[in-house]
């Protein structure tokens, strides 16, 4: 590697400005060695986003791009299966490279790659900062002062959720093949490992648990390995996809343990003491007490620290990533070699494939085929129907014979309903988005009925603007020039002010969105500015439309920790948007996707211009639902009921203490929280008369159908 004189700031450029961009950025801005030259994304527009969110001065779609700006680092932070041809592009544009774990996706791969740099002088570094964690720095600097003699044996614990299970939501890369998910999660508990025990010598893997996803598309949950190391043997237990958060390392040495809980950040040990062994043994508990306490504390003090603006942020997964990330640049900028070189990626590569290596690496997910062919007559086109209303809605057209076009965005990791149906041609498939509606008429030519369930969104009013409004009329315009007969969009009862001063006893149909949207949150704003732009086009342009708003929609296929019953604090804590006390707006999915159908295949425009509310009356409470989640599952669910005043008074206290701190945060809206407590019951008459829906409204039949499904 080639040296760096300290004299002279490395320039840096991020390549990927999805959400791990964020912390690289944070840290490289405070770093004195790095300065900040551009944000690099194949969607121009996120990398113009990222780069004015962090004051960089340039925001470029190429690699080739960077190195017209003088950029000698780039932090390469995209989807595993880029990091390999991006690397070598990198590299062959004389740009050294920290790329985030995986390094790529063999350790032959990591070696080819390692050798590239070398020959043209440039750093190839890993950003593993799982090995930068404190508690485990702290776990590691113990073991080398020798406090437990040597290490003979290491035990890990990784148990976690995925959001992306629990949504339904399984297109991305880690779910495509049973091995992908040890290459996505499996390099932070491997690269520990290898830090601790060096390179593997043999692995034997046992899958304790596995499911099916969609058709051949298998995922396994539970795995347990047993390995051999240079310097030790090792225990690991991976479980994804779980309902408690675990993630502990444990070191046995000869002359005692010490534990590190990663997750919460704390650390105890356990050593041989001179003393008999009913002393020994109280010491042992009390040192461990001792530990935990002070570990606990210093997570504590350090948060209130930097709440209040008096302190570092140092939770736990941010300071192993500055960590990673400074050190690694200011070593290079030193001429030094990095925290973690690509022979380190490699080794711990190897340590994946050890544990994979009898698990298959193929996916078993059928590919659908696209279709050029034209819409059929009478065909109703669904834009986000492989989504958790849609599979519902598709189900239900089906049973009446009636084409379907399916505007989709991947081709792979469809449910199967969607294989099936592709495969013998009642579904045509047409690739696409919300945002691609201007170019989707010949798609949508000769087509009876558009259905627009897909939302859009983003973290900013801009990217809401541009993606869940302007993308919703663009889509609809589309519509419109192909002759479309009606256009039903999914709205959402978030799209209403419905808090007790609504100035209604009952909300009806005819509601108009919240006239002060500004008090609400994004997606809330965003569905009230959709409904009302597209309004304006059935007004202005005639735009055969019609709007559905569905309450909370519960039902198998979505987690059952819905935000409409309460804030879940945790995943089996709910704090209720008020006392729990008021009948909540329910209903099922199938009785949603009932209304939808009604509404796409409706005969004449009696119904255009119309919005109709879709809750059930359901005499259930949020109190009354979490209760029959606990009995159903058999968890230690909990609802905590909270008045929307002690609510809104502790988010006050919150907003203080951030601003005393210097953070720049928005006053919090008691209108949201008025607005979240859906204390006002709904009317659905439009969908009753019009549609005859006549939803599940029976408690019992309505716990069977879409609560005690969490139980089976």
């Amino acid at each position: 590697m080639a040296n760096h004189s300290s004299q002279s700031p490395l320039r840096v450029a991020v390549v990927g400005a999805g959400f791990i961009a964020d912390f690289h950025l944070e840290v490289l801005k405070n770093t004195p060695e790095v300065e900040l030259v551009a944000v690099c994304d194949a969607v121009l527009e996120k990398a113009e986003a990222k780069a004015k969110q962090f004051a960089i001065p340039h925001a470029v779609a190429s690699i080739s791009e960077l190195k017209d700006l003088g950029v000698n680092m780039a932090s390469l932070l995209l989807p595993p299966p880029l990091h390999s041809s991006l690397i070598r592009e990198t590299l062959e544009a004389g740009i050294g490279v920290m790329v985030e774990k995986p390094m790529v996706l063999s350790s032959e791969d990591a070696r080819e790659l390692g050798a590239l740099a070398n020959s043209k002088g440039l750093p190839l570094a890993v950003n593993h900062n799982a090995v930068t964690h404190p508690s485990f720095a702290a776990l590691c600097k113990r073991i080398e002062d020798g406090e437990i003699g040597r290490v003979e044996h290491v035990r890990v614990t990784l148990s976690v959720p995925l959001r992306q299970l629990d949504a339904g939501d399984f297109s991305h890369w880690m779910f495509r093949t049973p091995a992908n998910i040890v290459f996505e999660q499996g390099p932070h508990p491997c690269a520990q490992v290898h830090a601790l025990v060096g390179s593997v010598k043999t692995a034997t893997t046992t899958v304790l648990k596995s499911r099916e996803l969609h058709p051949g598309q298998q995922f396994n949950n539970r795995w347990l390995i047993a390995a051999e190391a240079e310097r030790g043997t090792v225990e690991m237990y991976f479980a994804f996809g779980e309902d408690f958060t675990r993630s502990t390392i444990e070191v046995l040495g000869t002359d005692g343990s010490i534990e590190a809980d990663l997750f919460n950040d704390h650390i105890a040990g356990e050593t041989k003491t001179m003393y008999l062994d009913f002393w020994n043994s109280y010491k042992a508990g009390a040192n461990r007490s001792k530990e935990l306490k002070q570990s606990a504390s210093k997570v504590l003090k350090d948060y209130l620290r930097f709440t209040i603006g008096m302190g570092p942020r140092e939770d736990a997964f941010f300071a192993g990533m500055r960590d990673s990330i400074r050190g690694t640049y200011q070593a290079l900028a030193r001429g030094d070699a990095p925290l973690a070189t690509a022979e380190d990626g490699a080794q711990v590569l190897e340590w994946c494939e050890a544990i994979t290596k009898d698990v298959s690496n193929e996916s078993g997910a059928a590919e659908v085929t696209l279709s050029d062919a034209p819409a059929r007559p009478g065909e109703v086109v669904l834009l986000g129907g492989t989504g958790f209303i849609g599979k519902r809605v598709i189900a239900k057209l089906l049973e009446r014979n009636i084409p379907i076009t399916l505007i989709v965005r991947r081709t792979h990791s469809m449910p199967a309903i969607v294989v099936e149906n592709a495969a013998n041609g009642k579904i045509r498939l047409v690739m696409g988005t919300l945002e691609d509606g201007a170019s989707m008429r010949a798609a949508l030519e000769g087509a009876r009925s558009v259905v627009q369930l897909a939302t859009g969104g983003g973290d900013t009013w801009e990217a809401v603007e541009k993606a869940m409004i302007g993308g919703s009329v663009g889509f609809a315009q589309a519509a419109m020039d192909a002759g479309a007969e009606r256009y039903v969009y999914i709205s959402s009862v978030a799209s209403l002010y419905c808090g007790l001063d609504c100035g209604v006893g009952i909300i009806p149909d005819s509601m108009p969105t919240d006239p002060q949207p500004l008090l609400r949150p994004l997606y809330s704003r965003g569905k009230a500015a959709t409904e009302d732009a597209l309004i304006k086009m059935q007004k202005d342009k005639g735009l055969p439309l019609v709007i559905l708003r569905p309450g909370v929609v519960l039902g198998e296929g979505t987690p059952m920790q819905h935000s409409g019953v309460g804030l879940w604090a945790r995943d089996n804590h709910c704090v209720g948007w008020g006392l729990g006390d008021t009948p909540l707006p329910l209903v099922w999915v199938d009785d949603v996707a009932d209304a939808i159908v009604e509404s796409a295949l409706f005969n004449g425009d009696a119904i255009h211009g119309l919005t109709m509310n879709l809750c059930a009356k359901i005499d259930l409470n949020a109190a009354q639902v979490v209760e029959a989640m606990r009995k159903a599952t058999g968890r230690a669910l909990h609802f905590h009921p909270r008045s929307l005043s002690t609510s809104q008074t502790m988010e006050i206290g919150k907003w203080i203490v951030k601003r005393v701190g210097g953070r720049k945060v928005d006053f919090p809206a008691y209108r949201d929280l008025k607005a979240r407590g859906l204390s006002v019951p709904f009317a659905s008459d439009g969908a009753r008369e019009h549609l005859n829906w006549k939803p599940v409204e029976d408690p019992e039949e309505f716990l069977d159908k879409a609560i005690r499904i969490y139980g089976a």
